[in-house]
């Protein structure tokens, strides 16, 4: 593995990943989040600086599992999106799968919403993570 370039596509797929997120929950889905809140009072933190430091843990381990599979994945963007795509259905998808099963104030609206973006987001940061990165079949 590359030192130099793990810490590069780490660093850019942390801040893509960071800005995503920002949009789609902090922008897009705000009002959302609002009339949750006001319907269920307290039920969510707001501790921005854990989600940045979250989305930034979550770039160096994907990088880190991309440098070791992404060769095997086609390599490059190919390889990342691939990766991408597939922790995203691991991990965000079925979870709110679970959630939409667990809990009262997720719509099925809001279930089928939130995971569409995850896929497109996660095979976003996969594409970055390839492109910095480079790994070859």
């Amino acid at each position: 593995m590359n030192a130099g370039r793990y810490v590069g596509a780490a660093l850019g797929t942390g801040i893509v990943r960071t800005l995503l997120n920002f949009v789609f929950y902090g922008v897009l889905m705000s009002a959302q989040f609002e009339a949750t809140s006001a319907a269920h009072p307290g039920i969510f933190r707001e501790v921005i600086p854990a989600y940045i430091v979250a989305d930034f843990v979550f770039a160096f381990v994907f990088v880190f599992l991309f440098a070791k599979v992404g060769g095997a994945m086609g390599g490059g963007v190919k390889g990342g999106i691939q990766l991408g795509i597939l922790v995203a259905i691991l991990a965000p998808v079925l979870c709110n799968v679970y959630w939409y099963f667990s809990v009262t104030y997720m719509s099925t609206e809001m279930a089928l919403t939130d995971s569409l973006f995850q896929l497109v987001s996660y095979a976003v940061q996969g594409a970055v993570a390839g492109a910095i990165y480079k790994t070859s079949a």
